[in-house]
């Protein structure tokens, strides 16, 4: 179910309050017209209703989109895996409780990411019908290669993006900037999957915390 409540919240910029409402939980199925609301950005920007100062309210939700079969908990990355591992059933006191949880969250990806740009990344990934650990090891190597052209600084990040025109891209950051752009067509994502997917786990059973951080266990592991 989708959960809100409304809080105050104070402009940053004449410091008068204002009412927002926050989500702790959003179901895109029972709201649909949360879907754009979250991917626009306009569901955390606080208007402010004494000066009309925009401002971005960040705070931890559980984004669900029932449709789809995915999870993603926004927040603290502990916090959020623990949440999403009791929705498999596991650790919980009702075992009559967590078997039925079990039915119900098993066909779903479960995620954790306490950054809202990984946020808004995941629903990409997602919303272009991909696998987030094949996304990746993609990732792993344009950053690889970046290095490897001498052009990286250190401190570059690696984020994946559907643009205007539908096609599939990786971006590479320094801090704010734009460090390079990479083309990912769908026959290298094919190729990513036909090498790896023997080694990886159904995607609905995979952990909850999915980032260069995993790729580089797995990659360790799968002996990359």
């Amino acid at each position: 179910m989708t959960m809100k409540k409304n809080v105050s919240v104070t402009c940053p910029a004449c410091h008068e309050a204002g009412d927002f409402t926050i989500y702790n939980s959003i179901n895109t199925e029972l709201n649909p017209e949360l879907w754009a609301a979250v991917r626009d950005g306009s569901l955390f920007q606080f208007t402010c209703p004494h000066c009309g100062e925009k401002t971005v309210v960040d705070y931890s939700f559980l984004y669900h989109e029932m449709e789809h079969h995915f999870m993603i908990n926004y927040g603290p990355l502990e916090d959020g895996a623990k949440a999403l591992t009791m929705l498999r059933g596991k650790g919980v006191a009702d075992a009559g409780w967590a078997a039925e949880m079990e039915k119900t969250t098993n066909p779903y990806v479960l995620r954790a990411v306490d950054d809202r740009l990984a946020f808004r990344e995941k629903l990409f990934i997602f919303d272009a019908g991909f696998d987030d650990r094949i996304v990746e090891i993609y990732k792993f190597m344009v950053l690889y290669q970046f290095a490897a052209s001498g052009k990286a600084q250190g401190g570059e990040e690696a984020y994946f993006f559907t643009d205007s025109k539908g096609n599939n891209r990786v971006q590479l950051t320094r801090g704010r900037e734009t460090a390079a752009m990479a083309d990912f067509p769908r026959k290298m994502y094919r190729d990513i999957y036909n090498e790896y997917h023997k080694r990886l786990r159904d995607i609905r059973r995979s952990e909850p915390v999915i980032d260069q951080a995993w790729v580089r266990r797995f990659l360790q592991t799968a002996g990359a």
